[in-house]
């Protein structure tokens, strides 16, 4: 733990208390992307501390995008860690890569990441959309959160946009047939292997239920 994660974690408490009852991105997927991060990054060479800083910063301005507060919760992210981070008095010279990381860590935007740091915090990000606890998570949030709320399946399997907020088994479909998704896109070594083993577990995982679901073996 470097010096400076009690006081970031301190400055940051507010924003992540209120995502204590979403699963899909309360203050575990935070850590369980920190500890994907830093695993990377010794094996990257990275800068740990870059990357500590991102990983505990990366999604906190999630709950104000749900909230509708904002439109973007990477932007945003990027400010709020630039003012928290002068205000711990983290070294100068890093805190533009931070809010870089958090600024392009959303595949979606279509940002580039331009350093190793950022390039590994988007892995760790996408590799827990991956994997046994995505289908915890997913399912977890079909039940539990207002935004995400869907059946766990309809019984009619389709990997399609349109379809992929009918079911939470049509959303693992969808996931694992995007391009942003595939194990070949991840950008580390270290990211491309767990990405493949977490991927051929959601696939199975997702095969195995339709079909038992429609009483075959």
């Amino acid at each position: 733990m470097s010096n400076f994660k009690d006081k970031i974690l301190n400055l940051t408490s507010k924003y992540y208390e209120e995502l204590n009852n979403d699963f899909s991105h309360d203050i575990n997927h935070v850590f369980r992307v920190e500890r994907l991060a830093k695993q990377i990054g010794q094996d990257e060479e990275a800068d740990l501390e870059i990357l500590e800083a991102a990983t505990l910063l990366f999604d906190v301005a999630r709950g104000l995008e749900d909230r509708g507060e904002v439109e973007d919760h990477a932007k945003a992210g990027s400010d709020i860690a630039r003012e928290i981070l002068y205000k711990i008095n983290f070294p100068k010279e890093k805190i533009e890569p931070v809010c870089h990381a958090i600024l392009v860590h959303r595949k979606s935007m279509d940002r580039v990441p331009e350093t190793t740091e950022a390039k590994i915090l988007q892995d760790a990000d996408y590799l827990d959309a991956l994997g046994a606890i995505d289908v915890a998570r997913i399912i977890g949030s079909s039940f539990q959160s207002k935004k995400y709320r869907r059946p766990i399946y309809d019984g009619k399997p389709s990997n399609k946009l349109e379809d992929n907020n009918k079911s939470a088994i049509n959303y693992l479909l969808y996931k694992i047939s995007h391009p942003k998704m595939q194990p070949t896109n991840f950008h580390t070594r270290l990211g491309r292997k767990y990405a493949k083993e977490r991927f051929k577990f959601v696939e199975e995982f997702a095969r195995r239920f339709i079909s038992e679901w429609e009483g075959k073996e």
